[in-house]
């Protein structure tokens, strides 16, 4: 018959022949011990703290986790004197909100505190630190400082200011101008884990605008242009501008060529190219409409008119050629 001590050797043996070896490798037949959770599908009250509790999975199996966001202790420090700081790890942070109190035995009527992070370093002391905004929690107003502090004793700030601390692994609050003797300024660093953007006030909005709103459309000028026996070389406007509409009615017995001149004096015919150039035949009426923006000429617009294409073309046309333009 086995005695007491060969049945514990031989339940030792079991045990650890289930226990599976740190770092040991994985196989199909590994043995382990397994772990139960509980289930529960409404969430209810947890252990007293310090006692053990079950892992908890809901109605489909999954493992119940906290359903809020993550919270932090409040870090709370006295700043007096220059360069006083409190400092918090903002590493697992996303926002930080700051609240300052005088809970010093006189009124405060001096002081001021600055808000700076740092990417580098390594216990809140060392590394580069820099200045960054935040956000009043009364007003669109974005502050790197406090204002000079004035507080009367046992009283706390009217307001609060609230940062994004994304990317950043420490931040503080460090006094570059000293409070009033006997004053303390009692810093109150609340972090947040919520997702979140820049406060709005450190945003750029586009102004709404409301109310009954008008527009006035520009009246274009016209040119107006009966030929003489010549080439007609005019300036219509002497600056950048916009042709909105052309027509040119030719009478005559032959065709003629309006030309058109980015220019803002009157053009040298067979010398200077037009941008444009308009065949009208004989007899004829031709138009152009030009769109609600119209043609734009940058320079100047200016006109001539020839017997021939080319735009070294110098001849002459019949008097009583009609032209009308639109332009701005």
């Amino acid at each position: 018959m086995p005695s007491v001590f060969q049945n514990l050797e031989a339940s030792n043996a079991a045990i650890a022949a289930a226990i599976a070896e740190r770092d040991a490798v994985a196989s199909a037949n590994a043995k382990g011990i397994p772990a139960l959770g509980v289930r529960r599908d409404t969430d209810g009250a947890v252990p007293a703290d310090g006692d053990w509790t079950a892992l908890q999975t809901d109605e489909a199996g999954r493992l119940k986790v906290a359903g809020m966001t993550a919270s932090f202790p409040a870090t709370v420090g006295n700043l007096a004197a220059v360069n006083d700081v409190v400092v918090v790890d903002v590493s697992r942070a996303s926002n930080i909100v700051f609240h300052v109190k005088n809970t010093g035995t006189a009124a405060m009527a001096a002081g001021v505190c600055a808000f700076e992070a740092s990417l580098d370093s390594t216990n809140g002391i060392d590394g580069t630190w820099f200045s960054i905004l935040a956000a009043r929690t009364n007003a669109s107003t974005v502050e790197s400082a406090t204002p000079a502090l004035a507080l009367a004793v046992g009283v706390g700030s009217g307001y609060a200011w609230e940062a994004s601390v994304n990317a950043y692994k420490y931040v503080r609050v460090r006094c570059t101008t000293a409070v009033t003797a006997n004053s303390i300024a009692t810093w109150t660093l609340i972090r947040g884990a919520y997702a979140t953007e820049p406060a709005p006030a450190i945003q750029t909005h586009p102004v709404s605008q409301s109310g009954v709103f008008t527009t006035t459309p520009v009246t274009p000028s016209q040119y107006l242009l009966t030929t003489a026996a010549t080439t007609n070389a005019a300036v219509v406007k002497a600056s950048g501008g916009n042709l909105f509409e052309m027509s040119c009615f030719n009478p005559s017995a032959s065709a003629v060529f309006w030309k058109i001149y980015n220019k803002a004096s009157a053009p040298t015919v067979g010398t200077d190219v037009p941008i444009l150039t308009i065949p009208v035949a004989a007899g004829a009426l031709a138009q152009l409409q030009f769109g609600a923006l119209g043609k734009r000429l940058g320079t100047g617009i200016a006109s001539a008119l020839t017997a021939a294409a080319a735009a070294t073309d110098t001849a002459v046309i019949a008097a009583g050629i009609q032209l009308s333009a639109s332009f701005t």
